[in-house]
């Protein structure tokens, strides 16, 4: 029997926190499309709230790192 790994889920908040942005920018990087001259990362709703997963808030961070380097 294999266990999932649960995902660690961020509030927007502590997501912005771990990105070293405002809450605000995160917000309008989902209406607007991009982050820091990229795609921002994904976000999933749940109800009211938006989450984020920290999985695809470091592939973000890589993603970002490549192009500035590029």
């Amino acid at each position: 029997m294999t266990t999932a790994i649960p995902r660690k889920l961020l509030t927007e908040r502590e997501a912005a926190e771990y990105l070293g942005y405002r809450p605000a920018s995160l917000r309008q990087s989902r209406f607007m499309g991009t982050l820091a001259g990229a795609k921002p990362p994904k976000h999933t709703k749940l109800g009211r709230g938006v989450r984020y997963d920290i999985a695809d808030l470091n592939a973000w961070i890589e993603q970002v790192a490549k192009e500035v380097s590029a």
